[in-house]
């Protein structure tokens, strides 16, 4: 077993002596231009900039300083502030990027007129335009934008199909057609899917349609209930959560879902 507190420690020695040498050197590079040049004058000016450039290196040597007058400086305290202000900062936004995306779907045209073939043509369309889109646009926002218009289109016209095959969409190889599956469910969650629907959002491969597989999981959670959802099923969910990169928006997704079935059970 290593003594991994000790190394620790020691690297840390290492670091603050390391600092204290730079800022010593300095001062002492200060004193001997002096010493070269009396006559070189250092204006308030200089003065101040060297103090900015050097106070971020005093919080490895001191946990505060106190001036005279009894002004104190808390180093490491402060930035421990400003990095929670940072992360908060980050998980507002997160929080905002999903509540933006769930506009989108919510804000699609209504569908009053549209027969269940002209339905059906529309989503084979779309998810045709969903493989495509993947192949031709490299990842990144403006690819992920036209897919959740995607998507959205698709939360609309597959539950006009009727005898839409929910479970074959979610069993299928074909990206496209799982995420229709996932959008049908997210628009109408039907019970019977939830076990199918886990299975697929647990095993699913494309970042994009992991999300939007969570987010009808909670649908449907919703729709039946948190406490009548069955606890192989709140495992299985559970049991996703490590495999997931940490910080994704697909894991907050995921945790709230945990989080409601959790709060059901007590």
């Amino acid at each position: 077993m290593t003594d991994t507190g000790g190394r620790e420690g020691v690297r840390e020695g290492r670091r603050r002596r390391l600092v204290a040498a730079v800022i010593s050197l300095g001062a002492l590079g200060v004193g001997v231009v002096h010493t070269v040049r009396p006559d070189l004058k250092i204006d308030g000016a200089t003065l101040v900039l060297a103090a900015i450039a050097v106070v971020p290196w005093l919080g490895d040597l001191f946990e505060s300083i106190e001036l005279p007058g009894g002004a104190k400086f808390q180093y490491r305290q402060l930035q421990e502030r400003v990095e929670a202000v940072e992360q908060q900062a980050a998980e507002a936004r997160q929080v905002g990027d999903d509540a933006s995306r769930q506009a989108r779907v919510a804000l699609v045209a209504g569908s009053e007129g549209i027969g269940s073939a002209e339905a059906e043509e529309e989503v084979g369309r779309l998810v045709g335009e969903f493989a495509d889109l993947r192949r031709r646009e490299p990842s990144g926002p403006a690819r992920t934008y036209r897919q959740e218009l995607i998507f959205a289109e698709l939360a609309r016209l597959t539950p006009l199909v009727d005898g839409y095959d929910t479970a074959s969409a979610l069993g299928s190889a074909d990206g496209g057609t799982r995420l229709a599956g996932y959008a049908r469910l997210y628009a109408r969650p039907e019970e019977e899917f939830l076990s199918a629907l886990v299975e697929a959002a647990a095993s699913e491969e494309l970042a994009f349609n992991q999300y939007w597989a969570f987010q009808a999981v909670g649908s449907v959670v919703d729709a039946v209930g948190p406490g009548n959802v069955r606890l192989d099923t709140v495992r299985r969910l559970r049991a996703c959560l490590p495999a997931l990169p940490q910080g994704t928006d697909r894991v907050r997704v995921l945790t709230a879902v945990l989080r409601r079935l959790y709060g059901a059970a007590g």
